[in-house]
């Protein structure tokens, strides 16, 4: 197997497990957890290992944006911008109009005000301004209607800034990168949503490894076993000292030695034929996250009803249980739309060429 096939087969691998580390973000439930071997796994699954996952599907975007892409000019960047309104914009636009429509039929005809896209006013209240914000930053602080979606729209902000982004690399790379990793590490903020300055530097990284003509995995592989060690080691830390200054400074050394960690694990699996791409998982995955949030929310406020969250049995069950329905009925939809309506795939996960 080839560097090349290698690195190819990690990311559609990885595609699925991601999505899954962000339902675990999602699945987090601070409120009155029971006993402590329950804390210290909610914590180490939702606040600690599963928050790589953002940055890694950024780094990924960077890298495959300019994946052996020979020259960055005009043409080639409008070309860029028409595949990423296909894959990134047109399935943003159809779920916030998804859940424009769920959430007016919800109130205004079953008079449902607790089924209801997060502490949003009452469509009632709303103005054609209230309208347009449900794609842009309509939840508290600054989310879109469907906010686990902030990703998408920072992702296609990025990508409008990759000329700045291909200048700084090929003039000065390396200082370029550590203004960035300054930026970041220092919680510098734009204050302009949608100007995410993590999603620019791990995009950036992955742009740069691109550009330069690296494989990631093979990149990774330089630093193998001492990631094998420290990884697990800081994820431990992170865990135990959450809510001290420590994590200051654990947690992101954890975001970057989880990515370089992952690609280390998944990599060896696969070279070792333990593990392999799942074309239905890797395909779906986008209409997981697309698609979660109300149902993993309901879900929870159901199971509350017949298991009373009082005994720590009861918090692992309502941490875990939500989740895997949501799965299971996510990827069961999707199943039932590429079976029999598949031409919709372009609208729910994007066209991707």
């Amino acid at each position: 197997m080839t560097p090349q096939e290698v690195q190819s087969k990690t990311i559609a691998w990885l595609r699925f497990p991601m999505i899954i580390g962000v339902l675990l973000i999602h699945s987090y439930n601070p409120i009155h957890p029971k006993g402590d071997v329950f804390v210290f796994v909610r914590n180490l699954s939702s606040e600690v290992v599963a928050r790589f996952c953002v940055p890694l599907f950024f780094l990924i975007a960077g890298y495959l944006f300019f994946y052996k892409l020979k020259q960055f000019n005009g043409a080639t960047y409008r070309e860029k911008l028409r595949k990423r309104a296909s894959s990134l914009l047109v399935p943003y636009l159809f779920w916030n109009l998804w859940a424009i429509a769920t959430y007016v039929v919800l109130q205004e005809v079953f008079e449902l005000r607790t089924l209801a896209y997060g502490p949003v006013d009452r469509v009632e209240t709303w103005q054609i301004a209230d309208y347009l914000r449900c794609f842009w930053d309509i939840r508290a602080p600054h989310y879109p209607l469907v906010y686990p979606l902030w990703f998408v729209r920072d992702l296609m902000v990025t990508v409008l800034l990759t000329p700045l982004v291909y200048a700084g690399i090929k003039r000065l790379p390396h200082l370029f990168i550590a203004a960035l990793f300054v930026a970041w590490i220092g919680g510098f903020s734009f204050r302009v949503t949608g100007l995410n300055t993590g999603a620019i530097f791990f995009f950036s990284i992955g742009a740069l490894l691109s550009i330069q003509g690296r494989n990631m995995v093979t990149e990774c592989r330089k630093i193998q076993r001492f990631s094998w060690v420290a990884y697990p080691a800081i994820a431990l830390a992170d865990t135990l000292c959450k809510g001290t200054v420590a994590t200051t400074y654990l947690h992101p050394a954890g975001l970057l030695l989880g990515i370089v960690f992952t690609f280390n694990i998944t990599s060896w699996l696969i070279e070792k034929e333990k593990i392999r791409p799942r074309h239905f998982l890797a395909s779906g995955s986008f209409f997981v996250y697309a698609a979660h949030e109300q149902m993993l929310s309901q879900i929870r406020k159901t199971l509350v009803t017949f298991v009373p969250d009082t005994s720590e049995t009861a918090s692992f069950i309502l941490y875990l249980l939500p989740l895997l329905l949501t799965v299971g009925i996510t990827l069961a939809l999707y199943y039932l739309q590429q079976r029999f309506v598949p031409s919709l795939s372009r609208f729910t996960v994007g066209k991707r060429d």
